[in-house]
């Protein structure tokens, strides 16, 4: 067990005849107290200042851990963050590409079906005019028949008739086949300008 400074002050040892001289025993405890006195004074002091290095130290090291957590923590919390930003950019351009995609789909598929209906509708006004063409061709043939030529040799007044008839006949003819070349015409148009609208 350590001894105390005032241990040593009140210490007194017994007395025999032939024993050591007082004062010099008193004068050497008196240095001995005040050297034992500081180095206690300093050895606690010391103890203090180690005790309270050691809090410092501990706070120091609670505050290091606490750092190193937020930094794991945000170096996982970027991670995430950038996960998560690359499957939502992944996502999204699947489906820019998705709708791209069946964007081009119908509008290919309605421009087939327009060149379809313009190829219908030139083939149906071809036939229409080959026919028409046909019929006034044997309209013509007709007028030309022995049959009327017997009306022209004994009634002019009926051949002058008739052949006004086939003029008027002939230009109503000629206008509707300019009427139905005018309305292809349009519809192919409309048609075109609709396909445009579609793409854009």
């Amino acid at each position: 067990m350590d001894i105390s400074p005032l241990e040593i002050q009140k210490k007194e040892f017994g007395k025999s005849i032939r024993g050591y001289n007082k004062e010099e025993v008193d004068e050497f405890l008196d240095r001995l107290l005040q050297s034992y006195e500081r180095i206690y004074k300093e050895n606690r002091d010391l103890k203090e200042q180690i005790e309270l290095l050691e809090e410092k130290m501990q706070g120091y090291k609670d505050i290091e851990a606490t750092l190193k957590n937020t930094l794991v923590l945000a170096e996982k919390t970027a991670e995430d963050v950038r996960i998560n930003a690359q499957k939502e950019r992944e996502a999204v351009l699947k489906q820019a590409y998705l709708q791209a995609e069946k964007i081009l789909q119908r509008a290919e598929q309605k421009c087939n079906q327009l060149n379809d209906k313009n190829e219908e509708l030139r083939r149906q006004f071809y036939l229409y005019k080959i026919r028409f063409k046909n019929f006034l061709q044997s309209q013509l043939e007709y007028l030309e028949s022995p049959e009327l030529k017997v009306f022209e040799k004994n009634d002019p007044v009926l051949i002058d008739t008739v052949l006004e008839v086939a003029s008027t006949e002939d230009e109503e003819n000629e206008k509707t086949l300019n009427d139905s070349d005018r309305t292809v015409e349009i519809n192919h148009i409309d048609e075109a300008s609709g396909l445009k609208e579609d793409k854009m």
